[in-house]
């Protein structure tokens, strides 16, 4: 077993429940020790498919400028996971990227100790994410896929048509979650949002990233630190209808995604997420038995 992963330190495989397709949590060990590829660092659009198997993965895109609180998000989600060992009634199980995770994790650390930002995701990392969860209540596996790209890819993308059509993920999975910075839209910083924002979307929308097959939803992080302001409010809906003008929207969220002890919406979204890899994605389990995700969702990389 590869020293990246750490199946078995969390689940006991004897007495694992098998998932809904029939497959169990020691069914799922065997069959990575003997067939998979081991990486550990998050991926990109040339290896994630060897990290695919027949747990159809809920893959969410994270859009957000710098320093929006994206990759301070993942590692919390990732921090709650070590840290509890579940979210809400789904427990770890594996990661592929713990590495890739580790070092957005060590960031969050050193930028909470010395209250000082430090660029997280550079444009050249890699960014694919993943975590395999059980369900506690009927013995599903599920996973969740997550792309934390930089910051500044997504300025390039409403910059230049030619480099957003290189993000299949934007276009193909069905889970797009904006990441947008309270704090920013409060204060003089909300026309730079509007700015950056604006033409993001009408690239997205041309690109094809929107559809009635999407889940859109929308976090505003850093509400700790904008709702007391009395601009927040108003501020806060002409960004939303800036766009549901392109795009209808699912949910919306405020949240902190800096601290996890004691910090209910942030623990509450980490839940809902959770609940969006378990719903049904496929017809019938002959269905799913025949995706190739990558192939099917992610075509021509």
């Amino acid at each position: 077993m590869s020293e990246n992963r750490i199946v078995g330190e969390i689940i006991d495989s004897s007495t694992a429940k098998p998932d809904n397709s029939g497959k169990s949590i020691a069914d799922y060990k065997e069959e990575k020790s003997s067939e998979r590829h081991y990486y550990g660092d998050a991926l990109n659009d040339d290896n994630v498919n060897d990290v695919i198997d027949d747990v159809v993965p809920h893959v969410v895109v994270i859009v957000g400028f710098p320093k929006y609180g994206k990759s301070t998000f993942v590692a919390s989600l990732y921090h709650a996971v070590l840290t509890i060992g579940k979210i809400g009634k789904f427990r770890f199980v594996d990661s592929d990227t713990i590495t890739g995770f580790e070092r957005r994790s060590q960031i969050r650390k050193l930028e909470h100790e010395t209250k000082k930002r430090i660029d997280r995701t550079p444009v050249y990392a890699d960014y694919f994410l993943s975590l395999l969860f059980e369900n506690e209540e009927n013995g599903q596996l599920i996973k969740i896929v997550l792309s934390d790209r930089s910051g500044e890819k997504y300025r390039e993308y409403a910059k230049f048509e030619k480099v957003i059509e290189e993000d299949k993920a934007l276009r193909y999975a069905k889970h797009i979650l904006f990441f947008l910075d309270a704090k920013k839209i409060a204060s003089d910083g909300f026309f730079d949002v509007q700015t950056d924002l604006r033409p993001l979307m009408i690239r997205m929308n041309k690109y094809g990233a929107f559809g009635d097959d999407k889940r859109i939803d929308v976090v505003f992080n850093k509400i700790d630190q904008a709702k007391d302001n009395p601009d927040y409010a108003t501020n806060k809906s002409e960004i939303l209808s800036l766009i549901k003008n392109v795009t209808p929207v699912n949910k919306e969220f405020e949240l902190c995604s800096l601290k996890v002890t004691d910090n209910d919406k942030l623990n509450q979204f980490f839940v809902y997420l959770l609940d969006c890899c378990a719903e049904p994605k496929h017809n019938s389990e002959e269905d799913a038995a025949h995706i190739d995700w990558v192939n099917t969702e992610l075509s021509n990389i």
